[in-house]
């Protein structure tokens, strides 16, 4: 019986450091798409550090902005930044307040402290869920060993009561490395169905 359901935060309930932010960046600092996307992928490494904690938001953007001849500061690029984490994904928090009175909610969300920070200051309604976990909070990122281990111990679940949705399929699948059932997150309709599909209803006549 399913008694908890893990949600991710970017790309599940709202935008995240993906295609909304790029479009912003490229429309307003004239800053081909494809250019960021590589440059992104560049400092990946100092980026998924600054998730675990390891380096602040300044940090990563001062490493992003170094060599580039972007014609952008780190205070403007921030404040591009933020503008596309707060994009609300279609559907999921209408099926969030739906599960609220049957199961537990758990936050799980690979993120920056400043930007986690931000969005929780401009989202009140993500105090829906009681238990949040970010990933600068413990230092493993969903696809670090132990992550999901760490989770289920300290809230003292099982993972065979225990679902979770993320828009990421190497995220999931580390998840049910763990023996935790997992949803790849497409949209708010399918996942209706798949979590139909595992006795998870929602209401009496949705089809």
């Amino acid at each position: 019986m399913i008694k908890n359901i893990i949600f991710d935060l970017s790309e599940v309930i709202i935008s995240g450091y993906h295609l909304e932010v790029i479009g912003i960046i490229e429309k307003n600092a004239k800053i081909a798409g494809d250019v960021f996307l590589e440059r992104k992928l560049e400092t990946l490494d100092v980026f998924l550090d600054a998730m675990r904690g390891k380096f602040s938001e300044d940090e990563y953007i001062e490493k992003l902005l170094e060599g580039m001849n972007w014609n952008i500061d780190k205070k403007e690029l921030k404040r591009l930044i933020r503008q596309g984490l707060n994009i609300a994904v279609k559907g999921t928090m209408e099926i969030v307040k739906k599960l609220k009175c049957q199961y537990n909610l758990i936050l799980l969300s690979d993120h920056i402290k400043e930007w986690v920070e931000y969005i929780l200051e401009n989202n009140a309604k993500l105090a829906i869920f009681e238990y949040q976990y970010f990933s600068y909070h413990y230092g493993l990122l969903k696809t670090d060993e132990g992550c999901f281990e760490y989770i289920l111990k300290d809230l003292g679940i099982v993972p065979e009561e225990t679902i979770f949705i993320d828009d990421s399929l190497e995220n999931v699948e580390m998840a049910r490395k763990s023996g935790i059932d997992g949803i790849i997150f497409t949209n708010a309709k399918e996942l209706r169905k798949e979590l139909n599909k595992r006795g998870v209803f929602l209401d009496e006549n949705w089809n």
